[in-house]
């Protein structure tokens, strides 16, 4: 809210580019009678597991990743199709990236990405009572599953790591159960 007690509004979008899974839109804001504009990246909403075994080891994916032009160390992961809720996306992808299924799913928390210019939110599950099948990544993801203990990927060698996979560990290892959603669904280009 400003100190005139008036807050800003979102006056329009334009679209600038579209990729296949991202668009860049300069948004119009009003601010205090002021125009401004934004750069906004929509992605919308994704999901990340931390899928635990019985014996307190998580399951992990080694992924090339394109924008970093190298292997990365992370959670299983992935977009929310249109359709899809949150549970059901992380079902599907724990289950195409690792091959294991879940008989028990939580959602601990939800998050903006990076609201500086990215309308992302993401929701963070831990999947228990795992059975192990084989993997059924998408065509054109690279990757191979990795078993280690969620500890020992915080302390783990030169391996790169990713914000969202280290923000759950860090949430499991702390022993918190669930926090509250502070991050409501993306505001949608208009």
């Amino acid at each position: 809210m400003s100190p005139s007690g008036e807050g800003p509004s979102v006056e329009r979008d334009e679209l600038l580019c579209s990729g296949r899974r991202v668009r860049l839109y300069k948004r119009t804001v009003s601010v205090m009678g002021r125009e401004v504009y934004k750069d906004l990246v929509s992605f919308g909403e994704s999901v990340v597991i931390l899928p635990l075994l019985d014996d307190g080891r998580a399951v992990f994916v080694r992924q090339w990743r394109a924008p970093l032009g190298r292997w990365i160390l992370e959670l299983p992961a992935g977009r929310i199709e249109s359709g899809e809720d949150p549970e059901e996306t992380a079902l599907r992808e724990l289950e195409e990236e690792t091959g294991y299924s879940a008989e028990s799913i939580e959602r601990i928390a939800s998050a903006c990405v990076s609201p500086g210019y990215s309308d992302e939110v993401i929701h963070m599950f831990i999947a228990r009572k795992l059975r192990e099948g084989r993997p059924h990544p998408e065509a054109g993801e690279l990757l191979s599953v990795v078993i280690m203990r969620p500890e020992d990927y915080l302390s783990g060698s030169e391996e790169v790591r990713d914000l969202k996979s280290l923000a759950l560990v860090l949430l499991y290892l702390s022993g918190i159960r669930a926090i509250k959603d502070t991050c409501d669904a993306p505001m949608r280009p208009l």
